[in-house]
């Protein structure tokens, strides 16, 4: 593994959490994505890393998160310009979104 090198980190505050979304430059490049949720009931969520360029990448799966945790998933798609993280609460099918990130 080389170096792992950070963007600045951006989030959205949604009711109950933040929703961050963070450039990753390594091997590979990639996107981080991180919800950590400090209230609220459990939900079951879902990422989905969706760029500019019009790529986009579901995680491996619905997961759920409770009050207290912090879940992420790193995309590790190489460097697709400016992306930003989608999260669908499966229950209820809303979305909410990161802001936008590129790649240091």
């Amino acid at each position: 593994m080389g170096t792992l090198a950070y963007g600045p980190t951006k989030c959205s505050w949604l009711t109950n959490g933040d929703l961050c979304a963070t450039g990753i430059s390594g091997s590979p490049d990639g996107y981080d994505a991180a919800y950590k949720k400090v209230s609220g009931s459990t939900v079951t969520v879902r990422f989905r890393l969706m760029c500019v360029n019009g790529f986009q990448k579901n995680d491996n799966g619905a997961f759920s998160i409770s009050a207290g945790q912090r879940k992420s998933f790193v995309f590790s798609v190489g460097d697709q310009g400016s992306c930003r993280v989608r999260m669908q609460d499966v229950n209820s099918g809303a979305y909410y979104y990161s802001p936008y990130v590129v790649i240091p």
